[in-house]
């Protein structure tokens, strides 16, 4: 409780004010960060690249649209197609049986139209993984060989992942208030230079503080959530104001459409630089497991209200197949490249379980309260 006092008298001095203009935050040898942004680290635009020179994925609509049965008749109104086209798309949606393949992908048969990116010598922004350049690895943008990002592979010939897409909006529902990551260092003697500092990671437990300009605010104090799941520690260093962890597993939330679900990430690990000014920039980066992949980014199957209960199934639905036509793609095509793409974590029969994930973050300094230290 006195830890959260001094925590709260020193956001007062410091209320209003940039990172570039606080002072020393490190307080007996902690130094905490809020994620102020967040989005996946992807490769250039598949048309600047050349990087899907079978053309981009389609969605249901498009592909039924496509088909003998799907063009416009003539003399067909707008509205008589559109009706037309969507009940179309909705039978290539659904199984014989009318089970859905967005709530049960396994069951589709594999998807022509679904495409991903071909080539590897396109340089994708993020970091070496596990120790080795693989076939399947990029380049970084600094010719560094050995970037583990697969998820831009499956992803990256999908309309709504380009730079103009907004798929990798995500952190637009972090500056709403619906969750958060936290940074907590301990052990802290030197920003620049320390061979051996804690670092904790957490799901924020409180909505992030904004600006009049809605601008997150640094120096603002913070609460992890309570749910020990959010909680995840591991040995770090910095070296020459570049922060580095070993790997652990971590796991934070995500929002969509009112639902919220898991954002787990196997083997995480933190690089990023610790600017003068004490902000954070660099990547977080692990393996996801697919099955949750797909459904945060897909599927939705697993979609919880606010009580934790399962959302009503027409609502995980409805919001799959609409991202499916907004967004352009199919449900059971994302989660076939997926699977096929997957490089981590085999189970005992080799297939692979997990796919590499870099997500490019920037944190600003704040306090950070231990949730032993947070009052119940």
């Amino acid at each position: 409780m006195i830890r959260t006092l001094t925590a709260l008298a020193a956001l007062s001095l410091a209320a209003g004010a940039s990172a570039a203009e606080a002072p020393d935050f490190v307080r007996d040898g902690r130094a905490g960060f809020v994620v102020s942004h967040i989005a996946y680290a992807l490769g250039p635009d598949a048309e600047q690249a050349g990087t899907c020179p079978r053309g981009m994925t389609r969605n249901y609509h498009e592909i039924y649209a496509a088909t003998p049965e799907g063009r416009r008749r003539p003399g067909e109104s707008d509205e008589a197609y559109q009706e037309r086209l969507d009940a179309g798309a909705r039978r290539l949606a659904s199984g014989p049986g009318g089970e859905s393949y967005c709530l049960h992908p396994e069951l589709a048969p594999p998807d022509p139209w679904y495409r991903t990116v071909e080539r590897s010598d396109v340089p994708v922004p993020g970091i070496d993984l596990d120790g080795r350049a693989d076939p399947d690895d990029f380049p970084s943008p600094e010719g560094e060989p050995g970037v583990d990002n697969q998820f831009y592979r499956a992803v990256g010939c999908n309309r709504s992942y380009q730079s103009s897409g907004s798929s990798n909006r995500f952190n637009i529902s972090m500056l709403t208030g619906s969750w958060g990551i936290l940074f907590l260092l301990e052990g802290v003697d030197d920003l620049r230079e320390d061979p051996e500092v804690r670092v904790h990671f957490y799901a924020n437990g409180d909505p992030i503080r904004l600006s009049p300009k809605r601008e997150p605010l640094a120096y603002a104090s913070y609460a992890p959530k309570r749910e020990p799941r959010f909680h995840a520690v591991a040995n770090g260093r910095i070296e020459g104001g570049m922060l580095r962890t070993e790997p652990v597993d971590m796991l934070f939330q995500n929002e969509v459409n009112s639902m919220y679900l898991d954002r787990p990430l196997r083997d995480g690990r933190l690089v990023a630089e610790i600017g003068s000014d004490g902000r954070l920039q660099g990547f977080l980066a692990g393996y996801t497991p697919v099955e949750e992949m797909y459904d945060m980014q897909f599927g939705y199957r697993d979609g919880r209200t606010r009580k934790g209960e399962l959302a009503p199934e027409r609502l995980r639905l409805h919001t799959a197949f609409g991202a499916a036509f907004v967004l352009g793609h199919t449900c059971h095509g994302a989660w076939q490249a997926l699977h096929r793409l997957a490089d981590g974590h085999p189970d005992p029969d080799g297939r692979f379980t997990t796919i590499s994930t870099q997500y490019r973050i920037e944190a600003i300094p704040a306090f950070v309260i231990p949730p032993e230290e947070v009052a119940p």
